[in-house]
């Protein structure tokens, strides 16, 4: 049996295409409004101060935090990093919008080997599961938008899902 070239160019057109028969650039939804309201919201440089929690209890920190679109506006990319004080925190996170259960989901990897994923409804609080150094633990974040350009960023977790002790405690500005 030979396959004629017709049938290759075929095959190779649908793989392109897609099952559906469409172009690659048309099976891109356009980007949900929640996610191109927080991208506007959210990106660019922010310098946040405040403190960050480990062993030792909280430590005076400057943090760095850097959000924008990836990924064909999919996805909005945030790096964290301590730039000062003694614990050298850094991760970055992938968040998206989902249209259709009308939520958010937030994955995060970390520089200490740990990652974590949350789910918000509303954009502000996020609640999930982290599994690093320490064990798996609940976490939740808060993430609250002042005013234009000032940011609020609250990071909390808990080994038990009933006793809450704090990550981290900032104030951002862009």
């Amino acid at each position: 049996m030979s396959i004629r070239p017709s049938t290759v160019l075929f095959v190779a057109m649908v793989s392109l295409m897609g099952c559906r028969g469409t172009s690659p650039a048309s099976t891109h939804a356009k980007t949900p409004a929640p996610m191109a309201d927080a991208a506007r919201e959210l990106t660019g440089t922010w310098t946040c101060s405040g403190s960050i929690h480990g062993p030792g209890g909280a430590s005076p920190s400057e943090v760095r935090f850097e959000a924008r679109l990836e990924l064909d506006k999919a996805w909005l990319r945030t790096d964290f990093v301590a730039v000062s004080g003694e614990y050298p925190y850094k991760f970055t996170s992938y968040r998206t919008f989902d249209a259709t259960s009308r939520s958010w989901r937030n994955v995060i990897l970390d520089n200490m080997g740990g990652h974590a994923t949350s789910s918000s409804t509303d954009g502000i609080t996020w609640v999930g599961e982290s599994v690093g150094p320490m064990g798996r633990m609940k976490i939740q974040d808060t993430e609250h938008l002042a005013s234009t350009g000032k940011l609020t960023l609250r990071g909390q977790y808990s080994m038990d899902g009933s006793s809450w002790s704090t990550g981290y405690d900032l104030t951002c500005e862009k």
